[in-house]
């Protein structure tokens, strides 16, 4: 597989400061995560999108370029997987907690405080959730 071709990059200040309130809510019944093809997804989408609001607000800046419709998911990854890039999106793969030791993306390391943008699939390891920023390309 290819490498990622991108950095992990410092999430914004205040990007970073909303983390704690979805990790708090990760843990909560409220998230519903359920088993779909073997990934822990949050299917509570709406509640989702209510609760990182303002992650999304700080975060925002961040997708370049504009993009022409920016989505938001949630996963608990448990076990080495591949983290799939739609042809004209990217993902923006932010760690929120990590249950395990080490969080890795295409063999770059990751903390709550680092996120990374993919342009293309990445295999990722390690016990954590995380928000997954799906940005579709401006035509």
């Amino acid at each position: 597989m290819a490498s990622v071709g991108s950095e992990a990059r410092d999430l914004p200040a205040g990007a970073y400061a909303e983390l704690g309130n979805i990790a708090l809510w990760f843990q909560s019944e409220a998230a519903n995560f359920q088993v779909t093809n073997d990934i822990e997804v949050c299917t509570n989408t709406n509640g989702l999108a209510e609760t990182a609001e303002k992650f999304l607000g700080e975060f925002r800046s961040e997708i370049r370029p504009p993009p022409s419709e920016v989505r938001i998911t949630a996963i608990h990854f448990n076990q080495p997987t591949i983290v799939p890039v739609e042809e004209g999106w990217s993902v923006d793969l932010i760690p929120v907690r990590v249950v395990g030791d080490v969080v890795r993306v295409g063999g770059q390391m990751l903390w709550p405080s680092r996120y990374i943008h993919l342009q293309r699939e990445a295999r990722v390891s390690g016990d954590f959730f995380t928000i997954l920023v799906l940005s579709k390309c401006a035509a």
